[in-house]
This record gives structure tokens, sequence and C-alpha cells, in this order.
């Protein structure tokens, strides 16, 4: 077995942890009951791309729902774990759609690059980024946040996260080990999933040459 075997497998055994995969592969096994392309087949496989998008962009409203009760109400060190999972599952899935044409609906091509893909990867960094302001606002400590970020309105958690995101460079100095490696592990998800997304851009580019 070649190591591009065994990280597809990997992929593959976590994808399968997510709840939405059983999901869907329950509509996916009831397609081979039509022919396809037949109106039966077109029907079910409708609903799989609409479970799909509304499985994503769920995500992105309860991420945002989650930041904005964390800035006010304490959750429990445990809710934690769950946010980081789904941080991990958001890169596994991209990571199997990229290299491997896996965890998607219609598999096969290792690159899918369409207006849709590329719209709910997206979606996808958004969400990541609010599941760690979230994680910041629950568990981080920083050393150097301003008192205007952790007083009334106290959002340190988000403006670190932004600055993560869309620079992989902290804001704010973290102040235990726990937000080290959670701003690291940020950090790190950042430059793979935009990696992935560069990729996902090139490949919808159709260069030609010039003619003479």
């Amino acid at each position: 077995m070649n190591i591009a075997e065994l990280v597809k497998q990997m992929i593959s055994f976590f994808y399968r942890l997510s709840p939405y995969f059983w999901i869907d592969n329950y509509l996916k096994q009831k397609e081979f009951s039509f022919e396809v392309e037949s109106e039966g087949w077109q029907a079910l496989r409708s609903k799989r791309l609409f479970l799909s998008e509304f499985y994503i962009v769920g995500w992105l409203a309860a991420s945002f729902v989650l930041f904005m009760v964390s800035t006010f109400y304490s959750f429990a060190d445990w809710v934690v774990i769950i946010l980081l999972l789904r941080i991990f599952g958001i890169a596994n899935k991209e990571l199997g759609v990229i290299l491997f044409g896996i965890c998607k609906i219609t598999e096969g091509s290792m690159v899918s690059a369409t207006g849709r893909v590329i719209v709910l990867a997206m979606v996808n960094f958004l969400t990541a980024m609010f599941l760690y302001a979230t994680v910041y606002q629950i568990t981080g400590v920083f050393e150097d946040a301003p008192a205007f970020f952790t007083g009334d309105y106290p959002i340190a958690g988000l403006v670190h996260a932004i600055n993560l995101q869309f620079t992989m460079s902290g804001a704010f100095t973290p102040g235990d080990l726990f937000t080290w490696w959670v701003s690291t592990s940020h950090g790190v998800f950042c430059f793979v999933f935009g990696t992935i997304v560069i990729s996902l851009f090139v490949s919808l580019l159709n260069v030609k040459p010039l003619r003479a």
C-alpha cells in the first residue's frame, strides 16, 4: 500500500464518523434502484445536493449563533471538543474532495472545481472561523488583549480568529498552552485550506495559447 492510498483510507474513515455521511449514504443506496439520469434518480440526486448545502450552510449559521451566545454566556469545556472535531471534519472533507475526489456527491475526478464547490468551500472557511472564535471565547487566554475587547463587548476571540484566518498571524499573544495549541492548529488549518481553495481556482482556469 502506498502513502496516497493510506491517506485516502484515513480520510474516508474519519468522513464515516460524520452523521451527514450516513444520511447521504442512505439516499445514495436508494439511487441504485433507479436507472441513471431517470426522473426518480434525478429526484434523489437533487435531495442529496440539497442535503449537502443545507448541512454546510446550517453549520455556518450555527457557528455564528454559538459565537454570539459565547460572548454573553459560559459554555462547558466539553463543547470545545465538539467544535474542534467539526473543524477537523471540514478540513478532512475538503482534502478528500481535492486530493481523491471522495467525500462528495459526484465522486470520481480528483478536482471537481465548479462555482458551487468553491462557494461551499468558502462557506466552510467562514464556518471554521466562527468555530475557532467560539473556542477562543470559551477557553482562550490572551496576555495582551486590550480592555475594549474584553469589557462589555468581549470579542477578543473573534478578533484573534479573524486575524489568524486571513493573515495566519494571531492578533494577541496566547496566555496558556491550550490557547497556543489552538492558535497553532488554526494557522495550520488556514494554510491547508488556502492551498485547497487555490487549487480549486487554478483548476477552473482554461489556459489556451494565443494565436500567432
